[in-house]
Parts: C-alpha cells; structure tokens; sequence
C-alpha cells in the first residue's frame, strides 16, 4: 500500500503540531500527514507541567538574562546563536499561542502569573496551572482539527526511512497497530519530531512510547548525532516502586519555596550549591545521587509542610490531585522522591532550521540536537524550542518545497509481520533499562560506563542473533531503538572531549 503527501511529519508534540500549523498558515495548499505512534495525546509534551520559559516584561527581565541563563545552565556548550534565535522569537511564539486560545494562568491584573524554576535568575516561565502541557497539547490539536489540509493518523508506527537512489528521504513505512499491515507513505520533505528516548531508564517520567525512535530511524541513514551523553534527569520525581513511568514533581514547587531534605530533615543541597533547591537540575539530581550512595538510604524528601496550604493548592492542583490519588498529602506530609530520567537534551543534529546532514530530512524538537541545551536543559526552554523550530522549520521547508518531486525509492523490500520472539525481546528490554539505571546516570563513574557498555554490546549481538531483516513486531522495534538509543549515549559519554565535541564543529 502507497500513500502520498507534501509533508510528511512523524510524532504529534508540539514540535510537530506547531510545525503543521506554521505550514498551514504559511502555504494552505500543502497536504501536511501527521504519524502518531499511539493517540495524538501520547507523547511527552501532555505530561510537561512547568510551562515555557519567556521574557514577558522588558522592566524586570532581559532577553540577555535569559540568554545568559540558558548558557550556564548547559555550562557553556549551547550555540550562542541558537540561544539568542529561540530566545528573542519566545514572545511571538507565546502570543501565537494566546491567539489560540492556550488558557495561561493569570494575575489579578491580567498579565501573565510567572514562575521561578532551577536555574532562572527571574520568574519567567508562564503556565497553565501546574499541567501547561496538557493544555497546550489539547489547544495545539484543536487547532490542527481546524485545519482542512492537515492529516492526523494515529496508532503508526514508522519503523523505516524510504530513500532514493542519491540517499534523498523520499518518506517512511510504518505498521499499523490497528489494522496490522504495513504502508509506504512518500512525501517531498519528512520531519522526525518523535520526542526523546527516556525509555532507556528504569526510572523515567516519559510514556511508553518515548523509546528513542528518532535517533535510531536517523541513524540507518547516516544523519549525524550530537550530545547523546547529556541526558537529564530531573530530581523531584515520586519515589514508585511499580508502573512504566513515575510522577514528575514540578520545578516549579522548588521556585515556590519547597524544601528538598534527607531523612535527617537537613537542606544537603547547599552543600553542592549555594543556589540550594534552585540549582540547575543536573546540580540537583547528582547532589542526590551522591547523598543516596553516602547514607545507603532509598530515597531523600521533597517538604513543603513549611508553606501556606491554601495558596499552596491554588497554585498545583494537579499535583495535588495525583498525588492524592496515591495516598499523599503534599501539605501535610514529607514526599519521597528520586532523579529520573527527564529530558534527552543531545539528539539529532540539526541546523537552525531543523535540517539534518541528510536531504530532505528534517528533525525537531526533543530528538533534534538544536544548540539550546548544551550539557544541562534550563527548565521550561523545551516546550518553547518546539515552538520555535516549529516556526523555523516551516519558513525554510516553504521556501523550497515547490522545486522537489516526489521520487520513488529504488526498491520495496517486503516486511513479514512476526512475533515469534516477542518474549525474548521483551527480557532483552528489561535488561537494557537495567543496565543503563545502574551503570549509565548522570552520576555514573567512567568505570560503570565502560560496563554498561560491555553489556550493551552483549545484548546487542543476542539481539542480532534473534533477527531475520524483513520481519517486524512491535516488541522487535522497541528493543531495536532502545538499544541504539543506550549504546550512543554510553558511547558518546565515554568519546565525550568538551574541545572536540562543540556544536559549531559539526557542520564545518
């Protein structure tokens, strides 16, 4: 089966629902496909809850303040020119937004009620409530349903990148869930937009379908990555002991006054940084590896008995709701919490308007490698880089799209449903996570990393041994991305040189 579209976009964030929208504004008569992997809702951007990082008011805050910010908070490896680019277009991009009819959170007065996250020298981060995301997600996909030149196909996986015979993109094959057949979808440009791999982790606050995918579809054709050793864990994440993915604990408690204690009831962070509960989440996240491995303890405590319950509930209704639904009550009790894995801040490298080293691919968002980052994400700047390169992304692919065909690839290669192994594959899963919770954190020591490794690359030839080339299952394709996925980052974190590995470099 053969399907045919001028875009073609692969995941359904808000990278890749604001990349649709600026296509449908910009040039109306482009049919734009959108690939779900799962519903339209299940990606990593329903669950943000902080919000998106902006300058609101010129008086009390700076373009340059937050530029600055964002720089150290990646200490020092963020593309200048990136930072300034998605920085200074932030307000244009929230004011789209506005327009949408994206419910912020309001002062009496009307302006923007701003938060203050880890690493921000100003309260600038503007929200709806404490869940931004799923707002924004629900506001994005209302207005992508609006549009009649917009195509959303749910519950697509797309396991494979067509090419022609000068290695062009000329569109995917997917397998669909539902219907279990397998389609070639062709298209002029195609967009990964496929989020992050936080499935590598045991410990992670990404859904089930955060496995990595991007990286590992981009990686067969020879596209570039950058950055993968940087991974950031966030450090107030509920302390869970079953389910796929734990409850984020948002930044933004610690702006508001929130403690982080030990079981002692002592404020340790301050022994890291003098910022204490306000350092940047990788500071945060290894102080609290390290005070784990001294004490033998399981878990340290996020508290906020100390702070006004009313305002308190006022401001988190949603983490008070879901962490009363597991027997907790923020208000009144101390919450165990660990790091987990967060946000993958390297990716696949792009320039500033998305392009990969591979023609006519394109990747944005949290599998993109942008510049923004560097070794640390500053809270908040990810929802707005989607919104950004989104933006970008459609100027330059506009600009070009009326002098590509739409090409053939040389050969179709037949796919053969198979889930004969599917039980392996699932154990060879379990043990990737393993493996990377305990020998591949942010605080891992280079001895662990180098066992990781080993380790990896066993799975990977037991893997190898299981797989006839034209058969696929779900199971087959998920233990596929999330070895690529765990292999690159303990590789890169072992190549790591901080010289030798700066953006600028990659494109020269």
């Amino acid at each position: 089966m053969e399907n045919k579209s001028d875009i073609l976009i692969v995941g359904s964030g808000v990278a890749g629902l604001s990349l649709a929208l600026q296509l449908a504004k910009i040039q109306p008569d482009l049919t734009v496909t959108i690939l779900a992997k799962s519903t339209l809702q299940q990606c990593n951007t329903n669950y943000a809850q902080g919000g998106i990082a902006t300058v609101t008011n010129t008086k009390t805050d700076s373009f340059r303040a937050h530029i600055e910010d964002t720089i150290a908070s990646g200490d020092g490896l963020s593309n200048y020119g990136t930072v300034k680019l998605i920085v200074e277009t932030a307000p244009a991009r929230i004011h789209e937004l506005e327009e949408m009819g994206m419910p912020f959170s309001r002062n009496d007065d009307g302006s923007f009620h701003l938060g203050l996250e880890g690493g921000h020298s100003q309260p600038r981060v503007v929200h709806a409530n404490d869940n931004t995301g799923e707002h924004l997600l629900a506001t994005l996909i209302a207005t992508v349903k609006k549009q009649s030149n917009i195509h959303c196909l749910e519950n697509k996986i797309v396991f494979h990148l067509l090419q022609d015979s000068s290695k062009r993109v000329v569109g995917v094959k997917y397998f669909d869930t539902e219907t279990k057949k397998f389609t070639h979808y062709l298209a002029k440009i195609t967009i990964l937009a496929t989020g992050g791999s936080g499935q590598v982790y045991q410990n992670t606050t990404n859904p089930e379908v955060a496995t990595g995918d991007g990286i590992t579809l981009a990686k067969e054709v020879g596209a570039k990555t950058h950055f993968l050793n940087f991974f950031q864990f966030h450090p107030t994440v509920l302390q869970e002991h079953s389910g796929n993915r734990s409850l984020l604990l948002t930044e933004a408690i610690r702006g508001f006054g929130g403690y982080i204690v030990n079981k002692k009831g002592n404020r340790f962070l301050f022994q890291y940084d003098k910022r204490g509960e306000l350092a940047t989440r990788d500071i945060v996240s290894i102080a609290i590896f390290d005070e784990l491995k001294n004490s033998g303890e399981d878990c340290v405590f996020l508290d906020c008995r100390h702070l006004d319950t009313k305002t308190f509930k006022n401001h988190f209704p949603f983490i008070c709701k879901k962490l009363e639904e597991k027997g907790y009550d923020i208000t009144q009790q101390q919450i165990p919490i660990v790091p987990a894995a967060h946000y993958q801040c390297g990716g696949i490298s792009v320039d500033q308007a998305g392009r990969t080293t591979i023609e006519n691919l394109y990747a944005i968002g949290e599998c993109s490698e942008t510049g923004l980052h560097g070794k640390n994400r500053l809270a908040s700047n990810s929802l707005l880089e989607g919104l950004v390169f989104g933006h970008e992304a459609a100027q330059r692919i506009t600009s070009e799209i009326n002098s590509i065909e739409i090409t053939r690839e040389t050969i179709y290669a037949e796919t053969i449903y198979s889930n004969e192994n599917d039980a392996i594959y699932s154990e060879i899963s379990a043990t990737v996570k393993r493996v990377m919770t305990q020998n591949a954190t942010i605080a891992s020591t280079t001895s662990e990393i180098n066992q990781a490794k080993l380790k990896l690359i066993g799975l990977q030839q037991e893997f190898e041994i299981l797989d006839f080339p034209n058969h696929f299952s779900e199971a087959k394709f998920h233990v596929k991305s999330l070895l690529t996925n765990a292999l690159e980052i303990v590789t890169q974190k072992l190549l790591y040189n901080r010289k030798n590995y700066l953006k600028e470099e990659l494109f020269n």
